[in-house]
């Protein structure tokens, strides 16, 4: 089940599982049994957001990817310079 890390009683606290740090606002993977104790001490809450729907991972541009790049068949074969 998924979790979102609250940042407890100040707000600011975060947790760590796993060998990773979860600062608040962050959201996090466990059973249900293993979340219960951080429940009980307010650190986190079930995540009740949805993931976007109809957005396929293939449909999006990877964040390297520069929107002003020009086409590959917008260059002269021979010289390398642009047409």
């Amino acid at each position: 089940m998924r979790y979102k890390v609250t940042g407890g009683a100040d707000g600011i606290s975060g947790i760590a599982m796993g060998g990773k740090r979860y600062e608040a606002g962050d959201t996090i993977e466990m059973s249900g049994q293993k979340a219960q104790w951080l429940i009980d001490k307010g650190l986190l809450e079930p995540d009740t957001a949805k993931p976007a729907r109809g957005k396929k991972a293939a449909d999006e541009k990877p964040a390297d990817m520069e929107e002003d790049a020009p086409e590959p068949w917008a260059f002269d074969n021979d010289s390398g310079d642009e047409l």
